[in-house]
């Protein structure tokens, strides 16, 4: 059991904490390339990270993630206009493209240069294996993009499926891994249950890790 303190260091995400900062660092599933399937298709909404997103697609095919919040006046990008090259706000017509700069202003004097100074947070965002993947760490130690084998192989050898699941990342990890509950969630033969004085139905896991190599644990102690 971790304690209180631990259990908030290794779920809060959000930016700026510890456990926040070390996902930061790998790119991030965040959708099917079918939630995006056209240019210009309409936004999309994401929540990554504890982080507030819109992804878009705009004319030339070219995917984009922006903060929710436009500079401006703080309204949703995701009611924008997606079109002409970029996403356009709908409360003043301030446009940008997939980078999140700003290349249109039209409510500015036409001699104005004010929309290059004008930058929106976007993040870098790339597809692999019918995936949408995001990077929302230091451009400077961005890593590899997503190369695994699934993600090469043509689209007829693969499946992709979403899964909505309403807790934090540790909770989906440890219920992907722990097997020694399918014995109970995942069987309605109550019988078999009774037969468990006679034989294990805890597994063994083991783990490797880099620094002191492999160790054997039970589930459940």
């Amino acid at each position: 059991m971790l304690s209180k303190e631990n259990n908030e260091l290794i779920t809060r995400v959000g930016r700026g904490t510890q456990m926040g900062e070390v996902l930061r660092r790998y790119w991030t599933p965040i959708l099917l390339d079918w939630e995006l399937p056209t240019p210009d298709c309409d936004p999309v909404r994401v929540r990554i990270l504890g982080e507030d997103l819109v992804a878009f697609r705009d004319t030339n095919g070219s995917l984009g993630l922006l903060a929710n919040e436009c500079p401006h006046r703080r309204v949703s990008l995701y009611f924008g206009r997606n079109e002409e090259g970029g996403l356009r706000c709908v409360y003043h017509g301030w446009k940008f493209d997939t980078t999140g700069q700003c290349i249109e202003m039209p409510n500015e004097p036409a001699a104005s240069n004010f929309a290059h100074k004008v930058q929106a947070t976007a993040y870098p965002v790339v597809e692999a294996g019918n995936v949408i993947w995001a990077y929302l760490g230091p451009k400077d130690q961005q890593p590899p993009l997503p190369s695994f084998d699934w993600t090469v192989v043509p689209d007829s050898h693969r499946g992709i499926t979403k899964i909505w699941q309403d807790c934090n990342w540790v909770q989906s990890l440890e219920g992907g891994i722990d097997t020694s509950h399918s014995s109970f969630l995942h069987n309605n033969n109550m019988a078999d249950k009774t037969a468990l004085r006679t034989r294990s139905t805890a597994p063994i896991l083991e783990v490797e890790t880099p620094t002191t190599g492999s160790r054997t644990v039970r589930a459940g102690t």
